[in-house]
């Protein structure tokens, strides 16, 4: 309650209150600016923003992303009263924080990291309400901009260990209910059937779901920060333990009713309605911990601010003392997409119709153009490629080359879904390293896969990358080279460079063909335009 200048003489004991002006902004003007920054926001970062919706309607693991926004929408909500307690005050430090965010994407997207322009476009969202709303709301919404960070698609890297849990825990509980259990790696074996603990059975799901309702209802039901906590480790280590629960329940199904259920439209329901039940569960045991007597948006007690005191300054006039803040604003925003333009009109310039050149090897008659290769990489579409053959003394050496222009934003030359084997043709019996000593001393670190075929033949294939002139077999160093070779316009391109030779006993054989191969070959594959496009330039 405010105090007239002649009350607070008559009670001197009284603390006087802090005259200010309303020098923040109108609520309405700034949840207007607030709207069309973040429009403007979808707009220039456009192309992360729907990667980041293609994941959301795409993966059943991060689906519930669609609906992070609403739930902290309706998390402010509840915060309202509060908020019209302070006012908002533009932050030029906001602003800062949405020009590292800019930049950050900038490079996320000169090398093709998706999962970092999908946090960038995510962490705009708080950083947006910090420079238009200030330090003051952005305090009093704090878990709930927070909790927009579910909504970033990330966690797979959970899927090998919760699958290793699943599978142990799964066979363990087998073996206590006296069922005989053999088990290797995921793939598990009972007399009724044999069984595979996939990736969708890790329980990645359940758990993101589980903390996301977990961390809304301990924030909703629970004032003291220990009871959150509680609830919220809880929300970890439930699901955890439901989703081993769940996988021993549907092979001990199958096992009752000699596989005619538990699989299928079994598997996904039984699934489903047992997390339900659960997280019910969970729910209705913390409802007797609940101290949410004190309603989450109540006044603090002597809460003070400019807003609730003080002469009125103009709308006009308290824009214009912000100006600074949001027009830097406006420029942090439009920067890192305007340079992202740029980068894509010089790229466009300077790419040709490039293509990789199979080189000539010493000591080793070819290459000669392969028409029908005994195999070849499961890769993405590549802008050039060129397969050839090789013929030594007694081997053959395959050279397959896959190279991508630097024109676009990034290249699949690394995607999740590139494969050395289909699955098919090809199975996959062994995976590693080697290292290839050169005729120079240097050496050439490779990765080593041994495959089978259909029909029973062997091979051994070699592969790495190379990138601007370099070569790795590092995926990460491959990004971090291709954002290089865009920001100072190097036209070579990407390659996927990979050699093969078939075996009859052991793997050394081709090893051996292949060793001697790449001692005699250039260390470096050069890459050309086709004679057509030379001669018209």
């Amino acid at each position: 309650m405010n105090t007239s200048p002649s009350s607070t003489q008559a009670q001197p004991a009284a603390p006087a209150p802090i005259k200010a002006s309303k020098s923040g902004l109108p609520w309405p003007l700034a949840l207007g600016l607030l709207a069309a920054a973040f429009l403007a926001m979808l707009a220039l970062y456009w192309p992360s923003v729907e990667q980041l919706i293609y994941i959301w309607t795409t993966s059943d693991t991060y689906a519930h992303g669609m609906v992070i926004l609403p739930l902290s929408l309706f998390l402010a909500w509840t915060q309202r009263h509060r908020l019209a307690q302070v006012s908002p005050t533009p932050s030029l430090f906001g602003a800062l924080v949405i020009l590292a965010l800019g930049v950050g994407w900038f490079l996320a997207r000169a090398a093709d990291v998706t999962v970092v322009q999908t946090f960038v476009v995510v962490a705009m969202v708080p950083a947006l309400v910090l420079a238009i709303m200030g330090w003051q709301v952005s305090r009093v919404i704090l878990f709930p901009l927070a909790y927009l960070f579910f909504a970033w698609p990330v966690g797979s890297f959970l899927v090998p260990i919760l699958q290793d849990y699943t599978a142990w825990f799964t066979v363990w509980m087998l073996r206590a209910s006296g069922i005989p259990t053999f088990s290797e790696g995921y793939y598990i074996s009972i007399p009724a059937g044999d069984f595979v603990v996939a990736e969708v059975c890790s329980g990645i799901r359940y758990l993101i779901a589980s903390v996301a309702l977990g961390l809304v209802y301990a924030y909703l039901v629970y004032r003291s920060i220990w009871r959150r906590l509680a609830f919220v480790a809880l929300s970890i280590l439930v699901p955890i333990v439901a989703n081993g629960l769940r996988a021993y329940g549907i092979i001990m199904i199958a096992h009752w009713t000699n596989m005619e259920h538990a699989v299928g439209v079994d598997h996904l329901i039984y699934g489903w309605l047992f997390f339900g039940l659960v997280m019910f569960l969970l729910f209705w045991i913390g409802t007797f911990f609940r101290d949410d007597h004190e309603p989450l948006s109540a006044k603090v007690a002597g809460e003070k601010t400019a807003a609730s005191t003080g002469t009125v300054v103009p709308a006009t006039r308290r824009l214009a003392s912000h100006a600074t803040p949001i027009v830097a604003v406006i420029l942090a925003l439009a920067l890192a997409p305007a340079s992202e333009l740029g980068l894509d009109q010089r790229m466009a310039r300077l790419a040709g119709d490039l293509q990789p050149l199979a080189p000539a090897v010493t000591q080793w008659r070819g290459p000669e153009h392969l028409r029908e290769p005994a195999w070849s990489p499961r890769w993405a579409e590549p802008d050039a490629l060129s397969q050839v053959v090789y013929t030594g003394s007694t081997k053959e050496v395959e050279l397959h080359l896959f190279h991508y222009h630097h024109n676009q934003p990034g290249t699949d030359l690394i995607r999740y879904d590139n494969r050395i084997f289909d699955g098919d043709q090809w199975r996959r019996i062994a995976q590693g390293s080697a290292t290839v000593t050169l005729p120079d001393g240097g050496q050439r670190p490779v990765r080593e896969t041994i495959l089978r075929g259909r029909g029973g033949q062997d091979r051994v294939v070699w592969h790495w990358y190379q990138v601007a002139g370099h070569t790795t077999v590092r995926p990460i160093e491959v990004k971090l080279l291709e954002a290089w070779a865009r920001l100072s316009g190097h036209r070579e391109g990407s390659m996927l460079v990979a050699v093969s030779a078939e075996f009859q006993v052991s793997p050394d054989e081709a090893r051996n063909v292949l060793a001697n191969f790449l001692e005699q070959a250039p260390r470096h594959v050069d890459v050309g335009e086709t004679p057509s496009d030379a001669a018209h330039e």
